[in-house]
């Protein structure tokens, strides 16, 4: 069997020791690639005769991996593809899209498995047909069994990185859970996503280290579900500590790491932080329908700025703060684990920071109607 590899270096090692007993290496490329290195990637894959490409999900931004693998797919349209995928479930845009490219091996699992072994399970197998990656693929265009028009659809996506801004109304109401949520939200539509930890409360670290999170897309950010996290007590800031905000001092691991989004954990509320969370895109806070919390939003400045995030309030209380004049409140149901969260929630709540689609409008042209009116007209 001859090979080629596309690989993370989180998961580059253990691969590479899987497939010694299954063939000869013949292309190998690690990295956590950009667009222009992802597109080079799998053009120098494709000069080279191999049987079996296997690609890790993460090695590049999605769309953009699915554009190269769509230009490996037309150069090698014969070669078995084995995308690795971890921390990925079912539906998710980016596997979806590559389902549709004709990639069936899907080999999904935590971030933390034996990747050597799972990658040794399917060299071992028969190449996977549609139907085994069909539970991965989202199909547009059909409802039922009815089939409806293709319909043109234009995204409209907002300009540059975006930033979104996580604060408790109080300590405890869950502001990380929430971020944690959004982040996992965001990357599961197929976007680049960044979570910075700048709450008074630095935890993300120990969390990071007890599920084993593999090394993100840059320097100092570590990768979960499909995102990267860059934790207060990153390393080298350790001792500004309690100083000023973490994401200033990333800024430039940011930009390198070309994120759509940015979701930014600022803890529960004080005045420093208001301004933090009024500085970016889209300002949401964690609070609680409870009546006897509701002296927590009356803390709030500029209250209206923000979109209440009401986590698991009973459906009176909800509606009660609803009412509330110039108050922007959406209800999060119940979950102990932010990354089972149904999407529905979250997509109303980040509504004004998300890609909107337009239909586009099918154009008549009134000049080869008129003339074909014109053409069918009786000579006098």
């Amino acid at each position: 069997m001859i090979l080629a590899l596309i690989l993370t270096p989180a998961r580059a090692e253990q691969v590479r020791k899987a497939v010694k007993e299954h063939g000869e290496v013949v292309f190998d490329q690690t990295g956590k690639m950009d667009s222009p290195g992802i597109r080079n990637a799998f053009q120098s894959a494709a000069r080279v005769g191999a049987d079996t490409l296997i690609v890790d999900i993460d090695a590049g931004p999605g769309p953009d991996l699915a554009a190269a693998l769509r230009g490996y797919r037309i150069a090698r349209p014969y070669v078995r593809i084995i995308l690795l995928a971890p921390g990925r479930q079912p539906g998710d845009a980016a596997v979806a899209t590559l389902v549709g490219l004709g990639v069936y091996d899907i080999i999904d699992g935590p971030v933390e498995a034996d990747w050597g072994d799972l990658v040794t399970q399917a060299l071992a197998s028969v190449p996977a047909t549609y139907a085994q990656a069909a539970r991965w693929h989202i199909i547009r265009g059909l409802s039922g069994e009815e089939q409806v028009k293709e319909k043109v659809v234009i995204e409209q996506r907002p300009m540059g990185v975006v930033t979104i801004a996580v604060t408790g109304a109080a300590p405890g109401l869950g502001c990380t859970h929430t971020a944690l949520a959004i982040s996992a939200f965001l990357a599961r539509q197929g976007h680049n996503v960044a979570l910075v930890e700048d709450s008074q409360e630095l935890v993300m670290l120990d969390y990071l280290n007890v599920i084993g999170a593999g090394d993100g897309r840059v320097e100092g950010a570590r990768r979960i579900k499909g995102f990267d996290v860059f934790p207060g007590d990153i390393t080298g800031l350790t001792e500004e500590r309690g100083t000023g905000f973490i994401f200033d001092r990333v800024l430039p691991a940011l930009r390198e790491g070309n994120y759509q989004y940015v979701v930014r954990d600022l803890g529960f509320v004080d005045s420093t932080r208001i301004r933090e969370a009024l500085r970016s895109n889209l300002a949401v806070l964690v609070a609680s329908a409870a009546r006897w919390r509701w002296g927590d939003l009356v803390k709030v400045e500029n209250l209206s700025s923000f979109r209440l995030a009401l986590v698991a309030p009973g459906g009176r209380e909800a509606k009660e703060v609803q009412k509330i004049p110039e108050v922007k409140a959406y209800v999060i149901p119940y979950q102990p684990d932010p990354f089972n969260i149904p999407g529905e929630s979250h997509a109303e709540l980040l509504q004004p920071v998300l890609p909107r689609s337009r239909q586009e409008k099918k154009l008549f042209w009134v000049r080869f109607r008129v003339a074909a009116a014109t053409s069918k007209r009786p000579s006098a």
